[in-house]
């Protein structure tokens, strides 16, 4: 049985929370307040380090599954945590910022250990051609929804966010922000209270 765990820390009131399946499950304060941490430093995962990068012991291995780790660089609120739960494995939880170190960031280094990279790759997406309709589809220059209906987000492509927005059911609207190089696409779930804004694109399905 898969368990969603989060632990975030805000340097600037203290508190630090660990949250198991999107509820808080303990709760410090006064921790560490007003510090930051030092860089310089190496992220170990599944391994405990008595000094950087080095001092493993076998006895503090970690023994199971990993999947979807992130980092941010801020302390994510109780709404976002609860949508990364939701949203389960194969969806997409919403954040309002992405991560500094994504899973796909953690992948793409070298494995050090006795670890395995398991195929655990979702279903495709199937857009059920007979209701998809391109044309349906109108772009809003300068326009963002925030109506409240917020569904996830996709990093990638204008096309894939549209394929991935019809394949939800419930998704009518794109908010979309050109990021570092990268598509962000804010799926939600009608197009109404529209506002302006010079940094966004919003993509409405209208059929």
């Amino acid at each position: 049985q898969w368990v969603h765990n989060c632990a975030t820390w805000d340097s600037e009131s203290g508190v630090a929370v660990i949250s198991i399946d999107g509820e808080a499950a303990a709760t410090q304060e006064n921790l560490k307040k007003g510090e930051s941490l030092r860089a310089g430093g190496n992220l170990v995962i599944g391994q405990e380090q008595d000094s950087v990068g080095g001092g493993f012991s076998a006895n503090q291995a970690y023994v199971g599954e990993l999947y979807n780790i992130n980092v941010w660089d801020y302390a994510l609120d109780s709404t976002e945590v609860a949508s990364l739960y939701q949203a389960g494995l194969c969806g997409y939880g919403s954040t309002e910022e992405d991560p500094v170190i994504s899973y796909a960031d953690i992948l793409a280094q070298e494995l050090v250990g006795d670890v395995t990279v398991v195929d655990g790759t979702c279903a495709d997406i199937e857009v059920p051609c007979q209701e998809y309709k391109e044309e349906c589809w109108e772009t809003e220059e300068k326009i963002k929804y925030k109506d409240g209906g917020k569904l996830g987000y996709i990093v990638g492509t204008v096309d894939q966010a549209k394929a991935a927005c019809n394949a939800h059911g419930e998704c009518k609207t794109l908010t979309c922000l050109e990021k570092k190089g990268k598509m962000r696409c804010e799926l939600r779930s009608s197009f109404e209270k529209a506002k302006k804004d010079k940094k966004k694109t919003s993509f409405t399905y209208r059929c």
